[in-house]
């Protein structure tokens, strides 16, 4: 009897071990192409855990794949609590009824991304590694969590070719040692894989975020039907440009209207300095900005674009951008130039 006790007591236990067993490879056993000896293994488990990336079909995740700018920005929308934002961002590439329409317009409305020129979001282009550390890093701004982490590019033989625009971004990836690149090399302009972004957003979540990026992040701009609509005349032409609801907008708002004497710069924009400050939050350095686009820098200086073109310079508070921009080039002409500002009746 003793003897017939003690088997069935090891057979239960057997039995218990090979349910815990499968318990924890149950997630890793989805896909066929994940194996427990992968770098990615733990990641790609978090992530399939956490909801944040799904497999591609038929029971694969596609490690190896690259991931697009348009997958990057849906997975951020999940962490971020999947909002619904109306509209697609202003982006003309960005079609209702899209699987990332609603990410990408709350990834404009919170300055996480801001297009690559021409009112363009390319939502198929591949995302490269400088540009998934930028969208990162906007979100980790927007989350006002700690982004003051910086490590120089000491020991990479690639760094020079990390673009302007995202050197802040890629110095506070390798300084939370969330980005350490491969043989020495950042590889910045290289495609970022599904098993890298599992890696890094796990990283991210554990080390930065704590897992609390889990709660719906509120637009940080309001929906663009909204947003706040001001006429710019120019002579006897009149703009309509939609403005954003912050701070900087309040207060220059609260100045209208007004007729000023905006002066050339660089056969790109026309400004004007306030006497006073206006207060601004935190600042950017947009990689392209677009004709049209309505800016405040250095806490003083209006700044009204009308020629595209590629940035390098931080320091910009965005206020917001005319509609329709046909004939604002010729209205402006070459040379100083009055503008009056008001907001509609």
């Amino acid at each position: 009897m003793k003897r017939t006790q003690t088997s069935w007591l090891i057979s239960l236990l057997l039995g218990i071990g090979l349910i815990f067993c499968m318990a924890n490879t149950a997630i890793a056993a989805e896909y066929n192409d994940v194996s427990e000896s992968a770098w990615y293994y733990t990641a790609v488990d978090f992530a399939k855990e956490k909801n944040l990336m799904d497999g591609t079909g038929g029971g694969n995740f596609e490690p190896e794949t690259p991931m697009t700018r348009a997958m990057l920005v849906t997975v951020l929308h999940r962490i971020g609590g999947s909002p619904i934002v109306p509209g697609n961002g202003g982006f003309s590439d960005v079609s209702e009824g899209s699987y990332y329409t609603s990410a990408v317009a709350w990834a404009e409305a919170n300055q996480i991304v801001t297009g690559l020129g021409d009112r363009k979001f390319s939502p198929n282009s591949l995302i490269t590694r400088e540009q998934f550390a930028t969208i990162l890093y906007r979100y980790a701004v927007a989350k006002r969590y700690d982004t003051s982490a910086y490590t120089p590019f000491d020991g990479y033989t690639d760094a020079s070719q990390v673009s302007s625009y995202a050197k802040t971004a890629m110095h506070w990836m390798v300084g939370t040692q969330n980005m350490q690149g491969s043989g020495g090399r950042l590889l910045p302009l290289g495609s970022a894989t599904r098993a890298q972004v599992a890696t890094m957003l796990t990283r991210f979540m554990q080390n930065i975020a704590k897992e609390e990026a889990a709660e719906p992040t509120a637009p940080a701009q309001p929906k663009d039907n909204e947003r706040i609509t001001m006429k710019i005349i120019v002579g006897n032409t009149t703009f309509t440009a939609k403005m954003y609801d912050n701070e900087t907008t309040r207060a220059f708002i609260a100045q209208m209207p007004m007729t000023v004497n905006m002066s050339e710069l660089n056969g790109k924009e026309k400004y004007y300095h306030f006497p006073n400050d206006l207060p601004v939050g935190p600042t950017e350095g947009p990689a392209t900005i677009h004709a049209g686009e309505i800016m405040i820098w250095s806490s003083n200086s209006l700044v009204l674009f009308y020629n595209t073109f590629s940035n390098s310079y931080g320091g910009y508070i965005k206020l917001g951008y005319i509609e329709d921009i046909s004939g604002l080039t010729e209205a402006l002409g070459t040379g100083n130039v009055q503008i009056t500002f008001s907001i509609n009746d």
